[in-house]
């Protein structure tokens, strides 16, 4: 193995050094291109003066659909996720260029060649330390998939994971000293939670006072939202004003693959159950603030996802920094942040007992607005300039302190 070592020019202990993020990137709609967007802005405004570089990640046959114009002027360098070389120009350019760290968001699918392993190549050819943070640790890898993983985790200067209980999930599947793991919370929007701000943006979305439930995100058969439609009956009894918004489009591969046959599906079962009038679908992939604004009218926010294995949601991340009463399945991440009385957990596929649990909210204010302010404090944390002063302190451990590239012989 050989150690290449850089170090920030000025050597200012306090300095913000100059961070190439790698990922996908607006308007490309993909969750990872919104985080990315997010953790970029915000370690900007740390240092406006010192602006990193965006890599933007361009899925297959898309390297010429996303030019600059449409990226709006931030994304630097391009990458086709399909074409190796590619990613070795842009690691040569990096190498050449004043960056000092390179920040890559990894997701599995993102990256091409088998399993993902053009990432690999791109790591090796770089003479930059790499920061790696990983959107999805799987708890039993095997073969080339987990030999592939190794080889990023190797590399890399510093990895960082989303949650605490990916951590076990690194140290003991994979040869990693663990003081080179670093939890770093996903970020979420700086929000105040105040009840007025409910009522008035329930108005706005021409609600009225109508109890509301919402599920966000890229939509697709993952996110089980039939279950939550099966059990609005119950609901309705109980709250007959209940409005049940889903928000988002089909997620673009589902969409490619499938067309509209999830969603329409869904609408199909709302009128079989009676409850379609209680069911609003907005078919679109909405910016930031308009998820922020859904998000400050909802009551209570329900996950009935199938993963068991998901270690990070962003959509749930964002519910709980917004202070949202949520009812989850208990899949790994909604485990972790409903804890101590923060959200309410039911079991897989069980339409009775998400009923049950949005039944328990609606009905009892004050057990709703205890879990949301639960929720709220805990998640202070996690607020994205508080996330940015995280990342730019392992920025700056890796790069002041001659932290190594780890790269091939």
């Amino acid at each position: 193995m050989q150690d290449t070592y850089v170090s920030i020019p000025d050597g200012r202990a306090g300095g913000v050094p100059r961070v190439a993020f790698v990922g996908s990137y607006p308007p490309r709609e993909c969750g990872i291109g919104t985080f990315t967007y997010d953790v970029v802005s915000s370690y900007d405004s740390i240092d406006p003066s010192r602006l990193s570089a965006v890599v933007a990640m361009n899925d297959e046959g898309q390297m010429y659909d996303y030019d600059l114009h449409d990226y709006q002027g931030r994304v630097a360098y391009q990458i086709d996720a399909d074409d190796l070389d590619s990613y070795l120009q842009v690691a040569d350019e990096l190498n050449r260029s004043r960056i000092h760290v390179v920040n890559i968001q990894h997701e599995y699918g993102l990256f091409g060649g088998q399993d993902g392993e053009y990432i690999v190549e791109f790591m090796r050819r770089l003479r930059k330390p790499v920061v790696l943070t990983m959107h999805t640790v799987l708890p039993d890898p095997s073969g080339h998939f987990k030999e592939v993983t190794q080889e990023m985790l190797r590399i890399s200067a510093a990895v960082i994971v989303l949650a605490q209980s990916a951590v076990p999930l690194i140290v003991n599947n994979f040869d990693l000293p663990i003081e080179r793991v670093h939890v770093i919370p996903h970020g979420i929007p700086v929000f105040t939670r105040k009840e007025a701000i409910r009522r008035r943006t329930k108005k706005l979305l021409g609600l009225g006072e109508r109890p509301l439930l919402s599920t966000f995100g890229l939509i697709g058969p993952s996110k089980a939202i039939e279950y939550v439609i099966q059990a609005l009956p119950a609901i309705v009894e109980k709250s007959p004003d209940v409005q049940y918004l889903v928000i988002g489009e089909t997620h673009p591969n589902i969409r490619r693959n499938e067309g509209e046959a999830y969603r329409n599906s869904l609408v199909q079962l709302a009128k079989e159950l009676g409850v379609q009038r209680h069911v609003r679908f907005n078919n679109r992939f909405l910016s930031n603030s308009e998820l922020i604004r859904y998000l400050a009218a909802t009551d209570v926010y329900i996950m009935a996802y199938l993963n068991k294995d998901q270690i990070v949601s962003g959509t749930l991340a964002y519910a709980v920094g917004c202070g949202k009463a949520v009812v989850a399945t208990p899949f790994t991440y909604a485990q972790e942040m409903l804890a101590d009385g923060r959200g309410i957990i039911v079991p897989f596929k069980d339409s009775a007992a998400i009923g049950t649990a949005v039944n328990s909210l609606l009905t009892d204010r004050k057990k709703l607005l205890q879990m949301e302010d639960r929720a709220y404090k805990f998640s202070r944390p996690m607020t994205w300039p508080n996330v940015a002063r995280a990342y730019l302190e392992l920025f700056r451990y890796v790069s002041y302190f001659r932290a190594p590239v780890y790269a091939a012989q």
